[in-house]
């Protein structure tokens, strides 16, 4: 019997998340060059492997499940829930920091141009 998901093998679903992780190994939010706030090494990691690695897990599990280890495959699979919840967190995180760097320049700017000591 071969497992399907939605009526489409799992080895598609799993060569086709592999398709996924290597585009988002090459497609990730890089910090641009006027960027104000430095991310750390770990932010950095996060946000440049995480959410490749969601689309590996999610593949592994499809590859798992369609080799007849469902219920392994499964979870394999899920463990990309919470992967992928400190990528988003991280995502957030990292935006806000960089506006809250950059709402400070503009303070900061709008003082000198005023005449007031900052």
């Amino acid at each position: 019997m071969t497992e399907t998901l939605f009526g489409v093998p799992l080895i598609f679903w799993g060569v086709l998340c592999l398709g996924v992780a290597v585009a988002y190994y090459f497609i990730w939010p890089q910090p641009g060059p006027k960027r104000l706030a430095p991310r750390t090494r770990r932010e950095h990691f996060i946000l440049r492997y995480f959410h490749s690695l969601v689309w590996v897990l999610l593949a592994l599990g499809c590859f798992l499940g369609a080799a007849g280890y469902g219920a392994l495959g499964w979870w394999v699979a899920a463990l990309g829930i919470p992967v992928y919840v400190v990528f988003l967190f991280h995502v957030v995180h990292d935006r806000n920091k960089e506006e809250a760097a950059r709402a400070a320049q503009r303070q900061g700017a709008g003082a000198r141009d005023a005449g007031m000591p900052q």
